[in-house]
């Protein structure tokens, strides 16, 4: 078995409760079985919550009185008191990500992100989940200024990505279906004020106008317009509230050579005229 951990304290097997901090990792690590199985029995379970990510294999899972059994891309997630009892046999290659934490915002955290509906959710093997795991065993094991605060990080950034992946209803691997996709909203993200033509965009990723606005909305929700007036408008609020620009000025940093235009746009998008939002900060 290979095993690799990283704790923010000496290992204790009931785990640790923090109620000072809002979030806090207490251990983390990886292992992949090879050739020893393990097994795990804590009756009363531990104090801190437990986060399981299988990605290679299967593991099998003992809730009340019912042995199920888990396949990768799945994620387990135990509450503070709730019984543990799990299994992974070497035969199965099984490799697993483990992490413990605790905290006051803990449960509320898991709540708003969807993880405490059930035991059981079914993700996908995720890269940048592997990723942000890698990263809080290096810190951990580290030991240096700061760590705990970017592990903190990195498990907050962790939840969410997998609270959107459940919220969403992205399959498993959506987002790799359309790496076109998610280079041309970078893209745009990068120049949103240039004259963007949605046929250019189209034809840098090898698609038709219709197969593109397809994809673009089946990835973002919106059409590709509508994604470039919504980045195009929020920067305008930003430098109407926060700059000295005139309305004239900004149509223009934002890419709208015609002010008229822009003021009929924002108006339509946000409710009101942009030099009555500009008054709004003066």
């Amino acid at each position: 078995m290979i095993s690799i951990s990283g704790d923010a304290h000496g290992w204790q097997e009931h785990g640790i409760e923090n109620t000072e901090q809002f979030l806090a990792v207490n251990w983390c690590g990886y292992q992949r079985l090879q050739t020893r199985s393990l097994s795990r029995n804590r009756e009363h379970g531990r104090v801190d919550f437990q986060l399981i990510y299988i990605t290679g294999g299967k593991g099998y899972f003992r809730f009340q009185d019912e042995t199920v059994e888990v396949a990768s891309g799945s994620l387990v997630i135990y509450a503070p008191g709730q019984p543990q009892q799990y299994s992974y046999y070497a035969e199965d290659g099984t490799e697993v990500y483990w992490i413990h934490f605790t905290g006051y915002g803990a449960y509320e955290l898991l709540r708003q992100s969807g993880l405490l509906e059930q035991s059981v959710y079914t993700v996908g093997v995720m890269e940048e989940v592997v990723v942000l795991f890698k990263k809080m065993i290096q810190e951990l094991n580290s030991h240096r200024p700061l760590a705990g605060q970017l592990v903190t990080a990195y498990l907050l950034e962790m939840i969410a990505l997998l609270g959107r992946r459940l919220q969403t209803g992205d399959e498993p691997g959506a987002q790799g279906r359309h790496p076109d996709i998610n280079q041309m909203i970078a893209y745009i993200h990068e120049k949103y004020s240039d004259n963007l033509s949605i046929s250019e965009l189209a034809a840098e990723c090898s698609l038709s106008v219709f197969r593109f606005i397809h994809k673009f909305k089946e990835v973002t929700g919106m059409t590709p317009m509508k994604y470039i007036t919504e980045i195009r408008m929020n920067e305008a609020k930003k430098l109407l509230s926060e700059s000295s620009l005139h309305v004239k000025e900004v149509a223009a940093v934002v890419g709208y050579d015609n002010p008229l235009y822009f003021s009929r746009i924002f108006r339509s998008t946000v409710g009101i005229p942009p030099s009555e939002y500009k008054k709004k900060f003066q």
